[in-house]
């Protein structure tokens, strides 16, 4: 219902709703990472190293792609247990670009997998990377993010540690206001990919894979957000030098609003799913 639809009675409601939704999972999740990792009791003796399987679907945007390598260099501890899976359109036009970068002798410590395939949607793309990924850990990302954080991946390590024989996910700080109702990129491990059979729901065109991620944690309860891990992305939606011509393709056709149909009309299976991982 739209806000200029609602009674004041309604109105009021929703705000309590929202007002008490933001007060659970905030006091949920402090607590749950505290009593999980910062308690000296519960702290792990075990060092083991993840593997981690960072997906990237990505269109003419090699210089964007140079900026995020650049981030992983700089803050990664153990780079060579990562794969980075590219994968970008047949009919990319930097295609050649973005091979030799790959090649570059500046990120010859990186494994980069290069794929070239045409699929029609942006989860159809990063569920087949995951299905060609080796990690123990599958982390879709952007291609207009970079990493903040050093030594990322070691805090993988410590809370994956923790939940190894289950399925869980882990939502990073991306530098939203309520970063404990939404992470633009969460990760999730193995158990969590082999127990649904896909890493983003293919019911949409292109939005919504961080959502339904994000959802089915909280139906779940099988999640933990740290703020050790700090990510930035350069969105074309609030920094005008960042619009380019594949932000403006997602764009077109009425992409996000049907998408968002979509997303009100899925919850039945998203609560389904939920199920399976718990």
């Amino acid at each position: 219902m739209k806000k200029h639809n609602r009674t004041i009675i309604q109105s009021i409601k929703k705000d309590i709703i929202k007002g008490y939704k933001r007060f659970f999972w905030f006091f949920y999740t402090k607590l749950k990472y505290f009593f999980y990792f910062d308690l000296n009791f519960r702290k792990s003796t075990n060092n083991k190293e993840f593997k981690i399987s960072l997906l990237l679907p990505s269109r003419e945007r090699s210089k964007k792609f140079i900026r995020l390598l650049d981030s992983i260099n700089k803050t990664c501890f153990i780079k060579n247990r990562l794969e980075i899976l590219l994968l970008i359109d047949e009919d990319d036009n930097e295609t050649d670009k973005y091979q030799s970068i790959i090649l570059s002798e500046k990120y010859k410590k990186l494994d980069i997998k290069f794929f070239s395939k045409n699929f029609e949607t942006h989860a159809i793309r990063n569920n087949f990377l995951a299905k060609n990924s080796t990690g123990e850990i599958i982390f879709p990302i952007n291609d207009d993010m970079i990493f903040i954080s050093n030594n990322w991946d070691k805090e993988i390590d410590k809370v994956f540690i923790k939940v190894s024989n289950q399925a869980y996910c882990l939502w990073v700080n991306s530098g939203l206001k309520y970063n404990h109702l939404h992470c633009d990129f969460p990760m999730v491990n193995r158990k969590w990919y082999e127990k649904l059979g896909y890493v983003g729901s293919e019911f949409f065109k292109f939005w919504y894979l961080d959502a339904w991620i994000c959802d089915l944690s909280f139906k779940s309860k099988k999640f933990f957000i740290t703020n050790k891990i700090k990510t930035f992305q350069f969105s074309a939606h609030t920094i005008k030098s960042e619009v380019d011509d594949t932000h403006l393709k997602n764009l077109k056709n009425n992409i996000p609003e049907n998408d968002f149909i979509t997303w009100h009309n899925t919850n039945k299976y998203r609560i389904k799913d939920a199920k399976k991982l718990k």
